[in-house]
């Protein structure tokens, strides 16, 4: 955090307007800029500079008392004193400044929060990491867009925010015709919906399948599918990277998680999760696609977090079906989830933590000769700012590497976010699903 610099001084660093600051002509003036504010520094780094207007007004007015600064990968979560918004005097202005690497791509919000959620009046002597846990999961369902910033916004796990893109943030392909508008009148194929009972878990959802092949083609499975939606503009950016030959044609199926607690029971390596699909759900499909002439050459898994963890799981339980999959920030430190959930105090309890396969993960159970990852394709990526995270998929990463996994792992400069998921995703259908023309 860069607060040093009183806003009248980052005003004129960023050539915006300091006549009147805070007046109704200084907030519309600010509005036809693009925001967040940029400069780029000379060192690999950029300074951002953002501002919020509390719509309920200044000081006197508002209930807001405090504003976190949520970008995402940089603040963090695991702290009573994330980064926080300056009020400028009195005023409805809240500011920030932030140094960041000029590689940078990620999601960010402002959260404000009222007296009563302050975390010297929560805290009351519970400073436990639980306490604190609690207390940010409901801080963060209170977060807002950035109403200056006019790009399209970004889905996350608490809701939509706003995106941060700086200079030297690798090209998204697909993604930035989108974000301009250019995509929303290409034509795409009409979705086919599948409700699918699923015998062996005891639940049903509505799944969906998407083609950009005519006839025989791959099989992409997109976990979480509620997020690869037609409204996130996924399926319009695949159809565009498939007409320019970009990306293979293929078909699409997304399956949607029910609820989180079903998502972690079925997403967190269950056998029975993947018996169902390849049992039940993959055979509808199949019967699906026939009926358009259409068919199946082969399978690749596509997951994030949890997904992430499970698209690697089916591809070494289920070699005859899947042969290649994406994870992306996959959650390898399964299943010694306190290495998550209390980090420090596990560091702490483990100083070569870093060193250290999770017992009966993945990579063990590879490493032990229990299951066999040779010949299987793999994309992964994580992003640096996950700090266990890179750890975990380092170690995996060396551990099927050396069992003769074909595999292609990236560092992207971001962190647990859909907006670097995104990228990665159309990444690793270019690399495994290369156009033929």
């Amino acid at each position: 955090m860069n607060n040093a610099l009183p806003l009248d001084s980052l005003l004129t660093y960023f050539d915006l307007s300091k006549n009147a600051i805070g007046s109704s002509q200084w907030w519309s003036n600010l509005a036809k800029c693009e925001a967040p504010f940029i400069k780029i520094q000379h060192n690999g780094t950029c300074r951002v500079l953002f501002i919020w207007q509390d719509p309920e007004g200044d000081k006197h007015s508002s209930t807001t008392r405090s504003v976190i600064l949520n970008v995402n990968g940089l603040t963090n979560h695991n702290t009573w004193q994330p980064n926080y918004l300056n009020r400028y005097n009195d005023s409805d202005l809240w500011f920030a400044c932030l140094d960041i690497n000029d590689k940078w791509r990620s999601s960010y919000s402002f959260i404000p929060i009222q007296a009563n959620q302050l975390p010297q009046l929560v805290k009351q002597g519970d400073e436990s990491r639980n306490a604190q846990r609690c207390w940010w999961l409901e801080m963060v369902k209170q977060q807002v867009l950035d109403s200056l910033n006019r790009a399209p916004s970004v889905a996350s796990g608490w809701g939509l925010n706003s995106s941060l893109h700086l200079p030297n943030a690798p090209r998204e392909l697909g993604w930035q015709a989108w974000d301009q508008g250019k995509l929303t009148n290409l034509f795409i194929a009409e979705n086919i919906n599948l409700t699918w009972f699923a015998e062996q878990l005891d639940n049903q959802r509505q799944c969906t399948i998407f083609s950009t092949a005519a006839g025989k083609a791959p099989l992409v499975i997109l976990l979480d599918g509620e997020k690869w939606g037609a409204n996130t503009g996924t399926l319009s950016v695949l159809q565009y990277l498939t007409n320019i030959n970009k990306i293979a044609p293929a078909h699409y199926l997304l399956i949607p998680s029910i609820d989180g607690q079903t998502r972690w029971q079925e997403l967190s390596c269950s056998l029975l999760f993947w018996q169902a699909i390849t049992e039940q759900l993959l055979p509808k499909v199949a019967d699906k696609l026939l009926q358009s002439d259409q068919s199946i050459s082969e399978v690749i898994v596509a997951g994030q977090s949890l997904g992430g963890l499970s698209a690697v799981y089916a591809g070494i339980h289920f070699p005859t079906y899947f042969t290649k999959v994406i994870s992306l920030s996959g959650s390898f430190w399964w299943p010694e989830i306190e290495r998550m959930q209390d980090p420090d105090a596990y560091k702490s309890e483990h100083p070569d933590w870093n060193k250290i396969v999770p017992k009966n993960s993945l990579a063990d159970r590879v490493s032990n000769g229990d299951m066999s990852v040779a010949g299987l394709h793999i994309y992964q990526t994580v992003g640096n700012a996950e700090t266990q995270l890179s750890v975990y998929n380092d170690l995996h990463y060396e551990i099927f590497k050396q069992h003769g996994a074909k595999i292609t792992y990236q560092k992207v400069d971001g962190g647990h976010d859909w907006l670097s998921w995104r990228s990665s995703l159309i990444n690793g259908l270019v690399s495994l699903l290369p156009s033929q023309v």
